[in-house]
């Protein structure tokens, strides 16, 4: 038979206890769990699908990271060397492809993260729901193929009973007719001996009858219980057919995915990538290239052949430069000299000298003149009062200070001091006099000295 069973090792609150398999056939107890088990291992199959693309899109990736790492690498050298003209462009040319693959290759990858693992995850969440420590899927078909086999195990149990019953009959029979046998060639045995043996047979052969015809019955039983059966476990084994048909479809229609999201021949940047590349090879002129050679560092660049030239005089700066560096003060500016810049003089409102006599009673003439320089020079001018004393001749000086270097003001000072002291004496002034008498006819000028 097909089962293997001990009925006194059996419990009989275990449904498992008696699905012991003696076969492959899918119709022996258990052997659904091979079935059950399929969708456990679909579960897995989408983690490994999902860790598959995963790591493909980190392989293009890494791709894409390594075209442009390299592509920046040879654009800097290529800018930095000798190469020049079209065929630069040529040489660059291939950095763009590469530029431009790596851009295909990050699409690529986006396509596998944002189309192919989300709509495996998204398939898995809602197909796939775990429960403590199995699927919830799994234990729901395990339940209603335990439910269909278990009528039919009952009965294939007592088969197997009536069965190992009436086998172990036949061989009590047996051994009875052997020993039977054996007593009647034994002259040594008794009468008695020799029936107790006959009967023993035939209690024996009386045990084969009853368990032939309980085994008989057994399966009598089974065998109209079989189509209740297999209808039972097609109903439950269908049903997970459709599942798995289900998941065979969905991954054919990822695996279609990934081959659309992979097959970069059909994406419509490809083929212009590389048009693009070879008319930039072919627009390489080395003539074009030559000529511009030429033109910029050989035999028709611009000259500036000698000629001669007339003489020229060259002009040489007299006033000394300032010094460098040094600061121009800011703020107001103070008057500490006066100097006469033009011949105009201020009129003074004072009266006119008083003719004198010499010692011979001539008249003396002359003029009689004011140091200015000595005036200002023994003081600052003050803001306040000179433009009231002083007019139009104090706004002048202060434009001639003005222009001038404002560190050139003691020799001037000096120069105008020494002028007075060689003159033996210095001027009146034709204020401190008051009692003199000025000639009301004369009209002279006031000279600077």
């Amino acid at each position: 038979m097909r089962l293997q069973s001990n009925s006194d090792d059996m419990s009989h609150h275990s449904d498992d206890g008696m699905l012991v398999p003696g076969s492959d056939s899918f119709w022996e107890p258990g052997n659904y769990k091979r079935t059950t088990r399929r969708i456990e291992d679909g579960e897995k199959l989408c983690r490994d699908l999902i860790l598959l693309v995963q790591e493909r899109s980190n392989i293009e990736k890494e791709y894409a990271k390594q075209m442009k790492t390299w592509s920046t690498k040879w654009n800097s050298i290529i800018e930095k060397g000798p190469e020049y003209g079209t065929t630069e462009a040529a040489w660059k040319a291939v950095l763009v492809e590469a530029d431009r693959r790596c851009e295909l290759h990050l699409r690529v990858k986006d396509n596998l993260v944002n189309d192919v693992v989300n709509s495996i995850k998204n398939w898995q969440k809602d197909n796939y729901h775990k429960q403590l420590l199995q699927l919830k899927e799994k234990k729901e078909m395990e339940d209603q193929f335990k439910k269909a086999q278990k009528p039919w195990a009952k009965l294939l149990e007592k088969v197997d009973k009536t069965k190992t019953n009436y086998h172990l009959a036949c061989k009590n029979e047996k051994t009875a007719v052997n020993q039977e046998r054996n007593a009647t060639k034994d002259s040594s045995l008794s009468q008695d001996q020799v029936r107790k043996l006959q009967e023993k047979v035939s209690k024996a052969q009386e045990g084969v009858k009853k368990c032939k015809e309980n085994y008989e019955l057994a399966l009598l039983d089974i065998s109209n219980y079989n189509s209740r059966y297999q209808e039972d476990m097609t109903d439950v084994f269908e049903r997970c057919q459709r599942k798995e048909a289900q998941r065979l479809q969905t991954f054919k229609d990822t695996l279609f995915s990934i081959h659309k999201s992979l097959n970069v021949c059909e994406d419509p940047a490809l083929p212009q990538i590389y048009d693009e590349f070879y008319h930039t090879v072919n627009n390489a002129d080395h003539e074009k290239d030559l000529r511009w050679w030429s033109n910029t560092h050989g035999v028709n660049m611009p000259m500036a052949w000698p000629q001669f030239e007339e003489y020229t005089e060259e002009f040489r700066e007299i006033a000394p430069r300032s010094k460098k560096n040094q600061a121009i003060p800011d703020g107001n500016i103070t008057l500490i000299n006066q100097r006469s810049v033009c011949d105009d003089l201020p009129e003074y409102n004072v009266k006119p000298a008083v003719k004198k006599t010499d010692m011979n009673g001539a008249p003396k003439t002359g003029t009689t003149s004011i140091n200015h320089n000595s005036d200002f020079n023994s003081s600052q001018v003050d803001r306040s009062t000179g433009p009231e004393l002083h007019g139009e001749r104090d706004v002048s000086a202060a434009m001639s200070v003005a222009s001038t270097n404002p560190f050139e003001f003691d020799a001037d000072s000096d120069s105008d001091k020494e002028d007075s002291e060689n003159n033996g004496v210095k001027d009146a002034n034709p204020f401190d006099d008051e009692s003199e008498e000025w000639d009301d006819g004369g009209a002279y000028a006031l000279v600077d000295n």
